[in-house]
């Protein structure tokens, strides 16, 4: 936990409160609510009464499967060498870096079902194309087995909900050997997301 002073946005008073910069979601099971409803940071003015949002630096650690997601509010660092963290054994987790709570969540989404993240940014990079709008945000929403199909929640520019798209699984199978030879260096939080995706295509297709 993490004890700092906060100015309320709606009255101007100060106020105490207590950050959360670190989960592992193996002990503290019950955080997870916390980042998939942004609950975490949320802040109630003691003074007002009013709600506003603090986004600060979090470590997200899943100790069973060995992942770990570090958010760093709009950081526009590619990736962040896992030694900030302390940590010593993070060399054997799979280590993303992402700027916002939207990305986070959706990390979270994708690791629990057992997918991964950077096949899933090549399939969105395809149903992108398909969609003919560059503005337009797609984030995993979920996998249907009894339908084969993974889906996406199409955002506009102003975030507003656009509506859905899917894939069927087997897209995501195909792009997956690409998607795996893509470099990675051990270590280091990897920002893995549709610029990362579309740098290794390139890069792919070059040599």
């Amino acid at each position: 936990m993490q004890d700092v002073t906060l100015t309320c946005p709606h009255c101007k008073k100060q106020h105490p409160h207590t950050l959360t910069p670190f989960i592992d979601l193996k002990k503290q099971p019950k955080q997870r609510l916390g980042i998939l409803t942004d609950s975490l940071f949320s802040v109630t003015c003691p003074a007002c009464k009013r709600q506003y949002t603090v986004l600060h630096e979090l470590l997200v650690v899943e100790e069973t499967t060995k992942w770990a997601i570090m958010l760093i509010p709009d950081t526009e660092h590619e990736q962040v060498d896992g030694k900030v963290t302390g940590r010593e054994d993070l060399d054997s987790y799979t280590l993303r870096l992402v700027s916002a709570t939207a990305a986070l969540k959706e990390k979270l989404l994708i690791w629990e079902q057992g997918l991964d993240d950077r096949s899933l940014e090549l399939c969105k990079l395809y149903l992108s194309l398909q969609l003919q709008e560059p503005d337009y945000q797609l984030f995993f929403t979920e996998q249907r087995k009894e339908e084969n199909s993974l889906y996406f929640t199409v955002l506009g520019q102003d975030g507003s909900l656009e509506g859905s798209i899917s894939c069927e699984y087997g897209l995501y199978s195909q792009l997956h050997e690409n998607a795996a030879s893509f470099p990675l260096q051990k270590g280091y939080f990897i920002r893995v997301d549709s610029q990362w995706a579309e740098k290794n295509i390139r890069n792919n297709a070059a040599q």
